[in-house]
């Protein structure tokens, strides 16, 4: 029994002594992530982003998301690996952050030092073999049509005061006998959205003094074109750039060929409204 009791002790002595990977005994390094910065192609539109979260992957796993800016413990000793991918609001809600689905990460390999701080803006870009189509304003005309009962239209200014970026921004402006704003695509290259929960995004910058309402017209249901409201922009005297994924209102719409997306202002709590919106991409 003595022997027993003696073998016990030695294993429990052996173990206690071994040295178990345990992030918490590892004195942290850190990495200060004060914004993760867009970078565009020619081809690819503006690089005016609305990143607000950083996820934060070590070695190949998630870390941790952290909203920007954040200080990043690190839990690893050495050399390691680090990727970063852009997180936004998912279609402008607060409560649902998620990874941007066509950006690539930023990545670097930096030394982990017992409380280190490495200081970062990484810089990231978007995915190859993607479609990106754009309307920037840039040019004469505009990609979107008034319908038949829209009683006002889109224009393109040129005021250096109202232009978010480059030359032109677009402007829905109401006067006294105005009730109703819409326009919509009429763009064969949607017709090939893919479904299946694959991603489809709408990206755009607006500043407006009523709700901005966009969404989609799809041929699902019969041959005549049938109109889904997706989403809601509450007014902002200041421009802010929204992400909307509408892959949720896309991929129900299986036996659906044509496709359309739309932006209306309807006359409501503003006397007169005002609207402004610029780099629209739509990108899957």
């Amino acid at each position: 029994m003595k022997n027993y009791f003696l073998v016990i002790f030695a294993l429990l002595i052996t173990v206690s002594s071994c040295k178990l990977y345990d992030p918490e005994e590892i004195i942290p390094s850190y990495i200060y992530i004060d914004d993760i910065v867009v970078s565009a192609k020619t081809n690819e539109g503006t690089s005016i982003d609305n990143i607000i979260d950083a996820w934060v992957y070590v070695d190949g796993s998630l870390i941790g998301v952290y909203e920007l800016p954040s200080k990043v413990p690190i839990h690893v000793e050495g050399n390691y690996n680090l990727q970063v991918y852009g997180g936004i609001k998912k279609s402008g809600s607060s409560s649902v952050r998620k990874r941007h689905d066509f950006f690539n990460s930023f990545e670097t390999t930096l030394n982990s030092i017992p409380q280190n701080i490495d200081t970062i803006t990484p810089v990231i870009e978007y995915e190859s073999g993607i479609t990106i189509w754009i309307e920037d304003f840039e040019d004469p005309g505009i990609k979107f049509s008034s319908l038949s009962y829209s009683d006002t239209n889109m224009n393109i200014t040129l005021d250096p005061s109202e232009v978010l970026e480059g030359n032109g921004s677009g402007k829905i402006i109401f006067d006294a006998t105005h009730l109703l704003f819409e326009a919509k695509t009429n763009e064969s290259l949607f017709n090939s959205f893919p479904k299946a929960g694959t991603p489809v995004y709408l990206e755009f910058d607006y500043k407006s003094t009523e709700v901005l309402t966009t969404g989609i017209y799809h041929n699902n249901t019969s041959a005549a074109t049938a109109k889904e409201e997706y989403y809601n922009l509450n007014p902002t005297n200041t421009w802010k750039k929204a992400y909307l994924e509408l892959t949720d209102v896309i991929s129900p719409q299986l036996s659906a060929t044509v496709f359309d997306i739309y932006f209306e202002v309807a006359k409501d709590k503003s006397s007169l409204p005002l609207v402004y919106i610029d780099n629209i991409k739509v990108i899957f």
